[in-house]
């Protein structure tokens, strides 16, 4: 293989190895927020990068087999590797095929289609899996589709391992460029970062002035109360007060007993 063929293949495994990493972030976001369709979607999209790296560095067909040696010499790879399935290197052609040969198998049989979950749970628990269509479980991390299972954490050291490889040679070949690309790569890392201690400090923020805001309502009724029983305590005295007022025609007969004694001894 010249340098050149080499270079453009190094080339389109390096993106197929970005690919799989950002099939990851979308699956791993999608487990975070427990967003059932993005799970799925995401693992459907781990195995199409998986299954093109695959058929190019271990192909099936026999005239495409110089290439994959010549690939995995430069890349320090063995025959035997996880990534060497012939299932996952084949998981793409004739697919509309392997469908209806699919619904033609498990006719008549209880079949899963698109879970979350344990697929032994479901119905009379005796599910093969050659009847699951498309699910994952959480519990063991293993990933079915179209019949077959597939451990997504042995896939992604895989995926690690070949990408490492496939990096290090990308680097050799395209210095300046793999520099560019890593400083890229770093200022969006720090972007991200950012971004996110930002939208924690917003958050924080936010509960303190909730937290805050409670004691100045709590203080804005005692106030209310407190002028209420104010105006209450002000009405109180002033009753009191009226009843002197009865008082007042025995002070009136006083004087004018006073007045009669008076004229009296004059």
């Amino acid at each position: 293989m010249d340098n050149n063929t080499l270079a453009i293949y190094i080339h389109e495994l390096r993106n197929q190895c970005l690919h799989a990493e950002a099939s990851f972030s979308i699956f791993n976001q999608a487990m975070a927020n427990q967003a059932g369709a993005g799970i799925l979607y995401g693992g459907q999209s781990i195995l199409i990068p998986g299954s093109q790296i695959a058929s190019l560095l271990w192909p099936t067909r026999a005239r495409a087999r110089s290439r994959g040696e010549a690939l995995r010499k430069v890349l320090g790879l063995g025959e035997k590797h996880p990534l060497n399935d012939r299932r996952l290197c084949e998981l793409w052609e004739r697919a509309d095929e392997k469908f209806e040969e699919w619904v033609n198998q498990t006719k008549g049989q209880q079949v899963i289609f698109d879970l979350v979950g344990d697929p032994s749970q479901v119905g009379d628990g005796d599910i093969k899996d050659e009847c699951v269509y498309r699910a994952y479980n959480p519990a063991n991390r293993v990933y079915w589709y179209r019949g077959v299972a597939y451990n997504l954490q042995a896939v992604a050291n895989a995926l690690t391992d070949v990408a490492k490889r496939v990096n290090t040679v990308y680097a050799q070949m395209f210095p300046e460029q793999a520099k560019a690309d890593a400083e890229a790569r770093r200022r969006a890392a720090e972007a991200q970062q950012t971004a996110q201690v930002t939208a924690e400090a917003q958050t924080a923020a936010a509960n303190d002035t909730t937290t805050d805001a409670k004691p100045e309502a709590k203080d804005e009724a005692t106030s209310d109360d407190g002028k209420a029983k104010a105006a209450k305590d002000k009405k109180k005295p002033a009753a009191k007060k009226a009843a002197p007022k009865k008082a007042a025609p025995k002070k009136a007969a006083a004087k004018k007993a006073a007045a009669k004694k008076t004229a009296k001894s004059e």
